[in-house]
């Protein structure tokens, strides 16, 4: 088996593990929100934070969620990162701006990124929705978190992770979208 098909492979079977129920409690999640005037947080680093920036832009242009990943405002994030410490960097941007109308979406493949769980944790204090969308290890401090909703790609390949996570944001994308 080549390695393209290896990657399709794994990709196929996250998806055939992937608890659809979860991605359709997201996008329920994310219309309640909107409904509130609420605002949807994106975070992550790397590869997720593409994802949360992406999914920001279409949750905003394609469901007119107000949508923000934390991680596009470069002078502001760095700026907490230097002066605060970089696990510091999105939930300081979030002390005083998030409200329990609003939701914040971690994403980080390891489940290990400091940064993303302390968003995350500063969403639950507010009482927002909190969303986490992870990889594997099950032994990860974003699986034991208790953020309201876990996306769970459960193959080993951190590629085929981020790819799933990408589909999930389309899929929830879409059933708002549908539902308006």
């Amino acid at each position: 088996m080549n390695k393209i098909n290896i990657h399709l492979s794994q990709v196929e079977e996250g998806m055939t593990l992937l608890d659809q129920f979860r991605v359709q409690k997201v996008a329920d999640g994310l219309k309640v929100v909107k409904s509130r005037g609420g605002t949807v947080y994106l975070c992550g680093n790397g590869g997720s934070h593409s994802t949360a920036s992406h999914f920001a832009n279409d949750l905003t242009k394609m469901c007119r969620i107000k949508a923000v990943c934390l991680g596009d405002a470069v002078p502001v994030t760095t700026a907490y990162g230097n002066d605060d410490g970089w696990e510091n960097m999105y939930s300081n941007a979030l002390v005083g701006r998030i409200t329990a109308e609003d939701a914040v979406i971690g994403i980080s493949c390891s489940g290990n990124s400091q940064n993303v769980i302390n968003a995350l944790r500063v969403g639950r204090e507010a009482e927002a929705l909190t969303i986490g969308f992870t990889g594997l290890s099950e032994l990860s401090n974003l699986w034991h978190l208790g953020v309201d909703i876990l996306i769970h790609a459960s193959v080993p390949d951190i590629r085929a992770q981020e790819d799933i996570h990408s589909i999930c944001g389309h899929a929830i994308v879409r059933a708002i979208q549908e539902d308006e």
